[in-house]
């Protein structure tokens, strides 16, 4: 049995009987063993559906490294982009032209971490707010949790590759065998896919939409979020990391982005992800629907766990504790800095 499992199974299963989550789809995985586990319902109606190994999440901040962070280690091994690029060399017309692409990965670059006034904009508005921000922080002095760095190396993958969603497939999905990872999955039957919130501004129930509201502005598609995926996809990601990159044969990601990470440190975070401790081997990451995952890369072990914490509504805030929780009875050890803004 893989470690730590029973006390991270009450924690899970405390939080469906209390009602702070309506359930969860999670997996323990080592180096020989893969436990899923689905706990409750696509909701709080206990009448309902009961959570299936097909069902899709919004991962919401997850994006920035299953998707995001990811392409652009492949991008910076192929040299395509440099750390030390700055962002002017992609993208014309920012008030912060010399904040670099390491600095965006670290959440160092001094952007703010959302947009005031997003919900009277279009996506051309955001995209002119964004480049107009003024930086609130001296770029690399510390870090800062930032939405707006992840859109602008979204941004930066779309001068390169073309689009997101193509590149994300193509580089990353497709050789993981991920069928289930995708962008705007709402034309899917809705069966297969957990909603998210209820938003009478937005028509109901958030159900196959991104719930994050930038990115539902730019057609549901960005570096910071936007992706839906199943408990299975997130398995084959979670595992080409504890293979050094490799998944089915095919290096995914280089043996250069470990060393990246390992070398990368600053309150809390190296290039992409969250550490938990400053040694960089326990990596973890979350999203605001409830979203995580948790990378132990010294002893080759990985945890997912899917929820959507707020459905019906974003005011339950119970699980972000105890998601912390479940993070730490998995990784075993103290977490060194606390640094949670999802």
């Amino acid at each position: 049995m893989i470690r730590n499992i029973i006390p991270i199974e009450c924690l899970i299963k405390d939080s469906v009987n209390k009602g702070e989550i309506p359930g969860a789809s999670y997996s323990l995985i080592s180096s020989d063993e893969i436990e899923n586990h689905y706990i409750g319902y696509k909701t709080l109606d206990t009448t309902g559906e009961a959570l299936r190994p097909d069902m899709l999440y919004d991962l919401a901040s997850l994006t920035k490294v299953v998707g995001t962070t990811t392409r652009i280690f492949q991008l910076l091994d192929s040299k395509t982009i440099l750390l030390n690029d700055p962002i002017s060399k992609f993208i014309s017309g920012t008030l912060y032209p010399d904040v670099t692409v390491e600095q965006l990965l670290m959440h160092s670059s001094g952007l703010p971490g959302d947009v005031e006034g997003k919900h009277s904009m279009n996506e051309s508005q955001l995209i002119s707010k964004i480049k107009n921000e003024k930086l609130i922080t001296e770029p690399g002095s510390e870090i800062r949790y930032s939405d707006l760095g992840y859109i602008l190396l979204g941004k930066i993958i779309e001068k390169i590759d073309g689009g997101l969603q193509k590149s994300f497939e193509k580089n990353i999905f497709e050789p993981l065998k991920m069928f289930h990872t995708m962008y705007n999955p709402f034309r899917l039957n809705p069966s297969k896919i957990i909603p998210t919130e209820i938003q009478s501004s937005r028509g109901g129930v958030i159900q196959g939409t991104v719930n994050d509201y930038k990115a539902y502005l730019m057609n549901g598609i960005s570096g910071h979020a936007g992706l839906f995926s199943t408990l299975n996809d997130l398995n084959k990601f979670v595992i080409m990391y504890l293979n050094n990159g490799i998944y089915n044969g095919k290096q995914i990601i280089p043996n250069s982005a470990f060393d990246l990470i390992e070398n990368n440190y600053q309150d809390g975070r190296t290039l992409g992800w969250k550490s938990w401790t400053s040694n960089n081997f326990y990596l973890w990451h979350t999203g605001f629907t409830g979203t995580s995952i948790a990378l132990d890369l010294k002893n080759k072990r990985g945890f997912v766990c899917l929820t959507n914490r707020i459905y019906p509504d974003r005011s339950k805030k119970d699980w972000i504790n105890t998601r912390r929780l479940a993070i730490g009875l998995f990784f075993n050890k103290q977490e060194a800095i606390i640094n949670e803004r999802n």
